[in-house]
């Protein structure tokens, strides 16, 4: 079976969900899970997880936590690591980044660590507890996470109302960071998106696009997108679009980055949530989210192999009730898994490690 699996691989186009029916289940069955984090009352919330392996091997899982609920002042960036590939978990430790012992009621909000070579970048926001005044800004690690920079401002025109999102390096070397950027205040109004492009090594970075999901001015939504590289250097961009017909958003770069085609919908159901992709090599695509237009549940696995055109792999990861938000992860480096943490009803951090199936090989 396994033989005929990997023959297939190569003429993925023509395979539907049948055919990856019972691979999908024995890969289920090699899955792994445990939690990061419980919180408690006043102290229980988990959001914005995010899963990253360190220069030094360790795994290391940065979070949205502090108070019950976001957005609220007592806000603030956490981290935890593992030394076992997930198996156990330190302690969750604020990260102060030189924020909340000069005002508490300042909010912070992870929302990228990005490994690059020997160095960390954790990319954060600021705000009043509200979102009314928000600034992001990235700190620098070169010992794995365990000490920080102070936080310095990114990019002047995306420093106020800017989230950075999972970058990757392009195949020509180039750093390329998405972000989703709001024109209007308060809070996520009138989205922008697009990259942030580094040819050395993210010492300086160009801006290149500047993509809208809707023409309405006041629209209001998070627009949270992810992007992977296939096979031709052409770039894939995935968007969240709140209340814009229960799917996510696509654009498309076929000069690695540097120009868009406008978004348009795709037929992925999605009710407003965070989505992630991972490139596997050549045109084949992971893709973590919520396939549901109404709910953040299930919390789902598909997998494309003609560059995010169809989905023919899927399979649901985690069911449990509530809302199942926020994967964030990275592919081992002999692409067998999928290692993310995910937040469940936004007081558990879970970390989970979802078995691959046997992937084509890449044209060089």
């Amino acid at each position: 079976m396994k033989g005929v699996l990997a023959f297939c691989l190569l003429s993925a186009l023509s395979l539907s969900a049948a055919d990856f029916a019972e691979p999908a289940a024995r890969d289920a069955a090699l899955d792994r899970t445990s939690v990061i984090f419980e919180g408690k009352s006043p102290n229980k919330l988990a959001c914005d997880t995010t899963l990253r392996q360190m220069p030094d091997g360790s795994w290391v899982m940065v979070m949205l936590g502090g108070g019950d609920k976001e957005p609220l002042p007592e806000n603030q960036v956490f981290i935890a690591r593992s030394h076992d590939k997930g198996k156990t978990w330190s302690a969750m430790q604020p990260l102060d980044l030189g924020v909340k012992s000069k005002d508490p009621s300042r909010a912070v909000v992870p929302t990228e660590l990005m490994v690059y070579r020997r160095v960390c970048t954790l990319f954060v926001a600021t705000h009043n507890g509200r979102f009314d005044d928000w600034t992001s800004w990235y700190s620098i690690s070169e010992d794995s996470g365990r000490t920080w920079t102070g936080l310095r401002p990114i990019h002047e025109k995306l420093h106020r109302r800017t989230f950075v999102r999972n970058h990757i390096v392009n195949r020509k070397g180039e750093i390329v960071l998405p972000f989703q950027h709001y024109e209007s205040a308060p809070g996520p109004v009138n989205p922008r998106n697009g990259v942030l492009i580094s040819a050395g090594g993210g010492r300086t970075y160009d801006l290149f696009g500047w993509i809208r999901i809707s023409d309405d001015d006041n629209y209001r939504g998070w627009a949270e997108n992810n992007i992977a590289e296939l096979q031709d250097g052409s770039l894939v961009m995935l968007i969240r679009a709140d209340r814009l017909g229960g799917v996510l958003y696509r654009a498309d770069s076929r000069d690695g980055g540097r120009t868009w085609t406008p978004a348009y919908q795709t037929d992925i159901p999605n009710p407003g949530s965070k989505a992630t992709l991972y490139g596997l090599g050549g045109n084949a695509v992971a893709l973590l989210h919520n396939p549901s237009p109404e709910q953040r549940n299930p919390l789902s696995l598909w997998i494309s192999f003609d560059g995010a055109k169809t989905w023919p792999y899927r399979r649901d990861l985690v069911t449990t009730p509530g809302r199942l938000n926020y994967p964030d992860g990275f592919v081992s480096a002999d692409r067998t898994y999928l290692h993310f943490a995910f937040d469940d009803n936004r007081h558990r951090a879970v970390y989970y490690g979802a078995k691959l199936p046997p992937l084509p090989r890449t044209r060089q």
